[in-house]
């Protein structure tokens, strides 16, 4: 939600309504563009020690758009309690930017952190 007095602006991540979550891995409210559709992700340590991670997250729309995203830690373990953001971008050359696509996180791992 924005902050009080201040006006929504569908350009800039929405890293506070959340639209799907598996895990520690949460997907929010995308923004269409004319080539395609970012993606704010955080993932989120909620366990007791630290972990890196991957998840992998499916986009579909209308007229057989659909991309798969990658996002993780790149190997480097959060420490309980912490979050990486990201924002990714969804495209499917040749397929219209869906306005209302279906998001389903299709996979999270969790590494512990063995040191």
């Amino acid at each position: 939600m924005p902050v009080s007095g201040e006006p929504f602006d569908p350009a800039k991540p929405d890293f506070e309504n959340p639209l799907v979550s598996r895990g520690d891995v949460t997907v929010y409210r995308t923004i269409r563009t004319r080539t395609g559709l970012t993606v704010p992700v955080t993932i989120t340590n909620t366990g007791r020690d630290r972990a890196a991670y991957t998840a992998e997250v499916k986009i579909t729309g209308p007229q057989a758009f659909e991309a798969v995203l990658h996002v993780g830690t790149d190997g480097t373990p959060l420490y309980p309690g912490t979050s990486r953001p990201a924002e990714l971008t969804a495209t499917d050359p040749g397929k219209p930017v869906p306005s209302d696509p279906t998001i389903t996180i299709t996979r999270v791992t969790r590494t512990p952190d063995e040191s």
